[in-house]
């Protein structure tokens, strides 16, 4: 449910950089040149891609107006409704954790 999850909030931040960038008149390709990204990153983080670099994607959002508030704001309601099914897989409290083999 997380990775699902993650993949929605990448299309939704995808969805918000192009809307801005459309109502800036720009085209991805003076995007590209203005973040330093190539227009490949820029299709890429506009098709939702859920593996791209976020610090890269966080310049590209601000470059054409998005700030972190912003895109927080937009996926609070999402992150809330999931929120219960989260608390509802975390291990009991007191118990132990699961033995991974590494110590």
């Amino acid at each position: 449910e997380l990775e699902s999850s993650a993949r929605a909030h990448a299309q939704q931040f995808g969805a918000m950089v192009r809307e801005q960038r459309e109502a800036l008149k720009m085209r991805q390709d003076d995007l590209a040149l203005a973040t330093g990204v190539g227009r490949r990153f820029i299709l890429e983080l506009e098709a939702g891609k859920p593996s791209c670099q976020l610090g890269r994607a966080l310049v590209v959002a601000a470059a054409v107006g998005l700030r972190t508030f912003d895109l927080m704001s937009a996926n609070s309601d999402a992150d809330n409704a999931l929120l219960p099914d989260l608390i509802d897989d975390l291990p009991e409290s007191g118990s132990e954790p699961e033995d991974d083999g590494r110590g």
